[in-house]
């Protein structure tokens, strides 16, 4: 039995170093049937070999009965993906991959030659739409162009912008672009042809959004604003949830602090447009509420003056008093360089704070310091007062001339000589009543005989915004009335318009920092500009008057809105194809974008003022601040221009193969079978039988034995 025991130690052994026996292998020809590669795999397809398995692929794939067979029924695009599925139901030991490399190289799950074939001259044509198309905005439709080999072509683009042609050469990729106002949902078809022959293409683009905009006093604003496609809303609230605000009201029609909320809006993006209606710009006081931020200020205006007499007697003590100095500050503050301001206070007795001057700078400190002293105290004693601030106007230049008197009681002195006063004087007297106890009937006759106005203030609090409406009155500029021609100065938004005279303006000048648009004479008719991250403008005339029988009105005013509403709302979204994905600028007032693709976000990197980027492999997703844009991206397409026999080489090496120079050097696949399972078994099968006949001799020699 020693034999058998040592031929089943051998065949072990011989299993240990697991010998193989040499077969001829199974080799799988991927035959690239896509648009581009097709028609030199047909003309190739005669000298393959006729013994290998053939699949056909495109963006589908299917075996062939030979390698002359045709399929034009797999589709346009180039997957991989489907051809090798395909080949490992054939269990291959090597694939041929016969293809022009113009696809998504994706490794190979067996040993892969390659053998390159030229893609057919041609040229496609592709459009990508705007990532983010704003209702009315002029949006632009990318016509991207691609060849593999250079190529002639002539282009036709059609769309609501009329028709874009072109006759070009397209070497690799080319990109035009085709703009239009987006009013409606629009379809942009494209053409390409040339000897190669025709391609083509279209998309449609709808309104991403409309913008938002809160118009305040201007009906005629309003009908433009919505005939530009915004969304509008009449009414300030806050916060200021909107791209653009549009003022055509004053300063006293709208609530306390709404000049603040409305610097902010401006700083923080948003747009502001200022318009010269009978309450508006100058009428309105902004000028004086928003210095700073207004581009356009009054031209030529003689100025007003006005003396405040003001009661500081026991009864004005505390809060009243202190209000009082709060509205005279905000009158000081309210009125402009060529404005004068006087006050005299007067109690048991009277006195000069300080007479009408110009309100300079050094004037409105000087102000402020005087008027911060006063003190309350003694009785309430008008007349004198009275005609003193009369006698200080008449030596002051100039025709608007008013006194404001101010009183919380009963007036102690003779009253008929002060209404006589107020009568004969040439000033306009005003009156302002505060708390109950005021005087109102003999008030309300002094400012009826003085041609002025009367107020009453049943709380301190008033006092500030009544002062300022006052001063609103006497300090406001007039405006002109008549027939002013109107110049455009060169710029973007003006291009391409005429204007018509105007029936009203206000007489104003820019701002050193504004750009002015429109001009009459030497008047400044609109002027714009940009403030902390927000733009301004501002319009000295009046929409619902000057420019109703303007046709291009609603056209070069929606310009004007999408201007103001860039710096908020303006998102311009670029993609160029790198390699096998995709490079996304996105330019505009984003916080921290990122790009959400393949489930996994990647910040984009800033790369200059108002720039990021970031490269993805697919479509996604931008975020930012609760913003999502879906990402349409001109991934590589079948005509998309790369070096298509490296692509070739670079998948053949990493799977251990090569770059084949023609069809007679693919090599025929070798398989070796391996043999370990047999040498196992047999030594396990004479194993076995060496146990069995071990066991027959032991029973046949315990027979013999006696």
């Amino acid at each position: 039995m020693l034999p058998l025991r040592v031929l089943v130690l051998l065949l072990l052994l011989l299993a240990f170093l697991d010998p193989r026996w040499p077969l001829e292998g199974r080799v799988v020809y991927l035959l690239d049937f896509s648009p581009s590669a097709r028609e030199a795999v047909f003309a190739l397809a005669a000298r393959l070999p006729k013994d290998g398995v053939y699949v056909a692929f495109a963006e589908r794939a299917a075996t062939l009965p030979s390698p002359t067979a045709r399929r034009l029924d797999l589709g346009e695009g180039t997957d991989l993906r489907e051809a090798y599925k395909e080949a490992l139901r054939h269990r291959p030991s090597r694939a041929v991959l016969v293809s022009d490399g113009l696809l998504e190289p994706i490794p190979p799950p067996f040993p892969l030659d390659a053998l390159y074939v030229p893609p057919r001259p041609y040229v496609a044509v592709r459009l990508v739409p705007p990532a983010y198309p704003l209702y009315g905005e002029t949006v632009g439709v990318g016509v991207v162009l691609e060849a593999p080999v250079p190529a002639e072509a002539r282009v036709r683009v059609e769309g609501p912008g009329g028709v874009l042609e072109r006759a070009l050469r397209v070497e690799g990729r080319k990109a035009l672009v085709y703009t239009f106002p987006l009013t409606e949902k629009a379809a942009v078809r494209a053409v390409a042809e040339g000897p190669w022959g025709r391609s083509e293409a279209e998309v449609e683009v709808a309104p991403a959004d409309r913008a938002k905009a809160v118009v305040l006093g201007d009906p005629a604003a309003a009908r433009y604003l919505e005939a530009q496609g915004f969304q509008v809303e009449e009414g300030f609230t806050l916060p200021l949830e909107a791209d653009l605000v549009v003022v055509g009201t004053g300063v006293l029609d709208l609530p306390e602090g709404a000049p603040e909320a409305l610097k902010a809006f401006l700083r923080r993006g948003g747009g502001l447009l200022f318009t010269a209606t009978p309450k508006g710009l100058f009428f309105g006081g902004w000028d004086r509420a928003l210095p700073e931020e207004l581009p356009l200020k009054p031209l030529g205006r003689e100025g007003a003056a006005l003396v405040l007499v003001l009661d500081v007697s026991g009864s004005m003590a505390g809060e009243k008093l202190s209000m009082a100095v709060a509205g005279a500050l905000a009158l000081v503050e309210s009125a402009a360089p060529e404005d004068r301001l006087g006050v005299v206070v007067f109690s048991s007795g009277h006195r000069v704070l300080f007479p009408p001057r110009p309100m300079t700078a050094q004037a409105k400190k000087e102000a402020e310091s005087l008027l911060l002293s006063l003190r309350a105290g003694g009785g309430t004693v008008l007349g004198g007062a009275f005609r003193e601030a009369v006698r200080l106007l008449q030596g002051v230049p100039g025709e608007r001339k008013a006194v404001l008197v101010l009183t919380d009681g009963l007036i102690a002195d003779a009253k008929e000589p002060i209404l006589d006063l107020a009568q004969t004087s040439g000033v306009e007297v005003s009156a302002l009543a505060l708390g109950p106890d005021a005087d109102a009937p003999f008030l309300k006759e002094l400012a009826r005989r003085g041609g002025g106005r009367f107020y009453q203030a049943p709380s301190p609090r008033e006092l500030p915004r009544l002062f300022l409406r006052e001063g609103q009155e006497v300090f406001r500029g007039e405006a002109l009335e008549g027939r002013f021609p109107v110049e455009a100065r060169p710029h973007p938004l003006t291009e391409g318009f005429r204007f018509p005279p105007l029936s009203v303006l206000l007489p104003a000048r820019a701002e050193p920092w504004a750009e002015v648009l429109l001009t009459s004479g030497e008047r400044a008719v609109l002027a714009i500009g940009e403030r902390g991250e927000g733009r301004v403008a501002a319009l000295a005339t009046d929409l619902s008057r000057s420019w109703r029988d303007f046709p291009e009105a609603s056209a070069f005013l929606g310009g004007l809105f999408r201007w103001l509403i860039g710096a908020r709302r303006a998102l311009a979204l670029y993609a160029y194809p790198e390699g096998e994905g995709v490079r996304v600028v996105a330019l505009g007032p984003l916080e921290a974008p990122e790009i959400l693709s393949g489930g996994t976000r990647r910040p984009m990197v800033p790369t200059g003022p108002l720039r990021f980027e970031a490269r993805v492999e697919g479509e996604g997703v931008l975020l930012d601040r609760g913003l999502r844009l879906p990402l349409a991206l001109p991934l590589p397409g079948e005509w998309s221009p790369r070096d298509g026999r490296e692509v070739l080489r670079a998948l053949a090496e990493a799977s251990g193969g090569r770059l084949l120079a023609g069809p007679g050097e693919a090599s025929s696949g070798k398989e070796a079978l391996p043999l370990r399972p047999f040498l196992v078994g047999l030594a396990l099968a004479l194993f076995l039988l060496e146990r069995f006949l071990e066991a027959r001799l032991d029973r046949g020699a315990s027979r013999a034995l006696p």
